[in-house]
């Protein structure tokens, strides 16, 4: 780390809520500060919110510690958001390529490897068993007699047939679609103590630092580190 960034987290290391979750890391009260999901909020991080006392407030505050070196994170998951009221609450829909309804079904299609027939398996299905419509055989045993051949879909609405849906997204708060390129995504983040830190939290920093600055404004002039002169 540079010294600037060094100087910056000694300012830093001023902030009692900065002070309080080192001592949690320090403590091994936590090893990794990972987020939680909240289906209407999106991920959040419990154990900062106590400390920074809102949830606004957590994003930029861990940031802020990630980039002056005190924190080092990793990424954990990405996330979407609605771009028209920016809730988290949103639901993943299939939707048919010709009328747009989400009012699909999806089938198997299976292939007669003998007589080369391909078709949904509603169609191969005679009560509980495969039985092949063109040739009448029954099919048995799986890759020998039959196999998967994919997927195809119908609209229970428009009744055309296709082989792959269009994915669109639907906010459970404000009830709008809104299709990928719309979408309001954003990585989130596990985070741990720096090795920059943790030097610094055996040096006793965290504790110097805050403790120099409280001095200082009370007028008395404060060197850290210091050194007694002997006689030797």
């Amino acid at each position: 780390m540079s010294k600037v960034s060094k100087a910056q987290r000694s300012e830093v290391y001023k902030d009692h809520r900065v002070q309080m979750l080192l001592s949690k890391f320090t403590s091994r009260e936590i090893s990794k500060l990972e987020p939680v999901y909240d289906p209407i909020r999106g991920y959040r991080y419990p154990v900062v919110e106590a400390i920074v006392g809102t949830l606004s407030a957590v994003e930029e505050f861990l940031k802020n510690l990630f980039d002056v070196g005190v924190l080092k994170r990793e990424f954990f998951d990405k996330i979407i958001y609605c771009p028209f009221c920016d809730s988290a609450n949103v639901s993943i829909r299939y939707s048919c390529p010709h009328c747009k309804a989400f009012n699909i079904r999806k089938s198997s299609l299976i292939e007669h490897v003998k007589c080369g027939y391909i078709d949904t398996e509603e169609h191969f299905r005679v009560a509980d068993k495969l039985v092949c419509p063109r040739c009448k055989k029954e099919l048995i045993k799986p890759d020998v007699d039959f196999r998967k051949a994919g997927v195809w879909c119908a609209c229970n609405e428009c009744s055309k047939s296709f082989d792959m849906p269009v994915v669109s997204h639907l906010c459970r708060n404000c009830n709008k679609s809104f299709m990928f390129d719309e979408a309001i995504s954003k990585d989130v983040y596990s985070y741990s103590i720096s090795e920059e830190a943790i030097k610094e939290a055996s040096l006793g920093l965290v504790l110097i630092v805050p403790i120099r600055g409280f001095l200082e404004e009370q007028g008395f002039k404060v060197e850290t580190p210091g050194f007694l002169k002997g006689a030797s």
